[in-house]
């Protein structure tokens, strides 16, 4: 994969990652009554997170290598 792609998902991932964060922030907000969803919407957040955290490494690293 070349750097642009690399960057191009790495930066994908960013933004999909604050809307996860976002909607974990907003559930919050929305508590008590929207408990049940507490569980769901981390779970989202969490996978979003480690895939965004992978692509910030995989990025990084083609950033040093070139």
């Amino acid at each position: 994969m070349e750097i642009k792609e690399i960057e191009a998902r790495y930066k994908k991932l960013t933004r999909q990652a604050a809307e996860t964060a976002m909607e974990l922030h907003d559930l919050t907000e929305e508590l008590p009554g929207a408990f049940e969803r507490i569980e769901e919407v981390a779970r989202k957040a969490i996978e979003k997170h480690k895939e965004w955290a992978q692509a910030k490494a995989e990025y990084e690293k083609a950033r040093t290598s070139s």
